[in-house]
Parts: structure tokens; sequence; C-alpha cells
């Protein structure tokens, strides 16, 4: 996590970069489906001004190699 005043307003944890798991209670994603942790934004606004922490990853996944944005709250770590 980045040091500086303002960090993880949403207090959501982000998982480290390329850990495997799923997105779990969103009805618009299958929560079967398997992703790759790949990136973070640099700001989570488009409007930096408003940025308050990162809370949010780019994912991918493993089934047919999309790449989508969601909020760390999501994302659930298989073991």
């Amino acid at each position: 996590m980045l040091q500086c005043e303002r960090q993880n307003f949403h207090h959501s944890k982000l998982p480290p970069p390329g850990a495997i798991g799923r997105i779990v209670g969103l009805s618009t994603v299958n929560s079967c489906r398997k992703c790759i942790v790949v990136a973070y934004p640099l700001y989570d606004s488009a409007d930096y001004r408003y940025s308050i922490g990162i809370h949010t990853m780019f994912v991918r996944f493993l089934d047919n190699g999309e790449i989508a944005r969601f909020s760390g709250i999501w994302f659930e770590a298989l073991q």
C-alpha cells in the first residue's frame, strides 16, 4: 500500500498481485469463475483530486482472459 496521509479509505484489504481467487457477492459475475489479480489503478477516480485511497483492482479471468475492474471487497482468495 502506498505510504501517504490518505490510504485505503474504503478499508477493503487488497490481495497481493498474482493472488488467485473469485469474485463473490455480485449478481453480474458467476462466482465459480477463477481470476488472478493483475494490477491496481494509479487512482480510483477519473478526477484524481477526489481519489481517496486505492480500493479497486484489475483481475483477469482464467477461463477466457477477460480483464475487469472490481472493488477489493468482492474478491475472495482461494487457498
